[in-house]
Parts: C-alpha cells; sequence; structure tokens
C-alpha cells in the first residue's frame, strides 16, 4: 500500500466559532480552528473547508453535500445524520468521530484516515476511495455499494453485517478486522487478504461441508 498523506494543518490556527469563519455569501471556510461547540441544522451546498481543524464539535444533521474538503482535522466530534453526498476529501482525518449512519455516497475520498471512529451504519455507496485507511473503528452494517477503491487499509476495525455488494476485495486487507458475517459476492472475494479463521467463515460462500477424517 502506498503512504497516505497527512492534512497539512499548522499547530496553531485562529479560533473561531462556525457562525464567525463561514458567510452565506462566501461559502467557504480556511485557515480556522473550530471547537468545543454546536453547530445546528445547515443545509449549505458546495461549502470548502481548507486547511481547517475541528475539535470536540457536535454537527446536527448538517448537510453538506457537494462539499470539498481538503487539509482538515476532525477530532473528538460528533455528526448526527450528516450528509457528505457527492463531496471530495484530500488530505482529511477524522479521529475518535462518531459518524453513524453518515452518508458519503458518490464521493471521492483520497487520502483519509478513519482512526478510532464509530461508523455504524454509514453508507459508502457508488463512491471512489483511494489511498484511504478505516484503523481501530467499528463499520458495523456500513454499506459499501459499488465501491471502487485502490490501496485501502482496514486494520484491526469491527465489519459486522457490513455490506461489500458488487464491490472486489482484491488486494484489501481485512485480516484484523473481526465480524459474525459479512455480505460480499463470492467473485469479489478473490485476491481479498484475510486471517486462517475468516477463510473458514468465507467457506460457507461455497456450500461446502468441513468433516474431519
Amino acid at each position: 500500500m502506498k503512504k497516505r498523506v497527512e492534512p497539512q494543518v499548522p499547530k496553531h490556527l485562529d479560533n473561531q466559532t462556525f457562525d464567525e469563519s463561514f458567510d452565506v455569501d462566501e461559502p467557504y471556510v480556511e485557515y480556522v480552528e473550530i471547537s468545543n461547540c454546536v453547530v445546528p441544522l445547515y443545509e449549505i451546498k458546495r461549502l470548502e473547508f481548507k486547511t481547517v481543524r475541528f475539535i470536540n464539535v457536535q454537527f446536527e444533521s448538517i448537510n453538506l453535500e457537494e462539499g470539498y474538503f481538503r487539509d482538515v482535522i476532525f477530532e473528538k466530534c460528533e455528526f448526527v445524520n450528516a450528509v457528505f453526498s457527492h463531496a471530495i476529501f484530500k488530505k482529511v482525518t477524522f479521529k475518535e468521530c462518531r459518524l453513524n449512519g453518515s452518508l458519503f455516497n458518490d464521493s471521492k475520498l483520497e487520502h483519509v484516515l478513519f482512526e478510532d471512529c464509530v461508523m455504524d451504519l454509514s453508507t459508502f455507496g457508488f463512491s471512489s476511495l483511494k489511498m484511504c485507511e478505516f484503523v481501530h473503528s467499528k463499520l458495523n452494517e456500513a454499506d459499501f455499494l459499488e465501491t471502487k477503491w485502490t490501496d485501502i487499509l482496514f486494520k484491526s476495525c469491527l465489519l459486522n453485517g457490513s455490506r461489500f455488494s458488487r464491490t472486489s476485495l482484491k488486494g484489501i486487507d481485512i485480516s484484523t478486522s473481526t465480524f459474525d458475517s459479512l455480505s460480499v459476492e463470492l467473485d469479489a472475494l478473490k485476491g481479498a487478504i484475510v486471517s486462517q479463521s475468516q477463510s473458514l467463515d468465507f467457506l460457507d460462500l461455497l456450500g461446502l461441508e468441513i468433516r474431519d477424517v
């Protein structure tokens, strides 16, 4: 796997509230740190975030469809029913964030890290992911419908009930992740990197019955 590029965010940024940094007539937020606040319901299409750090921010039902995120860090943030459909993420980190049910449909993610995040029921349908990492994160019942990806890492994640419909796992390492069940077509498993115990579970897809002789 190629090395993921970290967000280029300075340690010291001007601290502002979301309302202070955002102007509806100029839909971009850049070179600020936004922390310890609640961002209420917003529906803002094509909003751009460049070189921004969010710390302990709660986003309530925010709709950032067609948003653009470059060099952005989210730390200990909570997203309630967030919509990121048709968005672009480049060099973005989500660390210790809650993203349950977040929609990343039809989005493009490059050099994105999800670390220690809760992402149950999140959706990445029809999205493109390049050089992205999911590390120590919960992705139970997440949906990766027709997802196109390269250089993807799942490290010590919970994937129980996740769906990979019409999505190839070729070259994808899920050997350190755990799940009781996984929804994936047999052809999509070709080339996947799995542990020995996982390989036995996948034999069920073949309809094989194993007996000791």
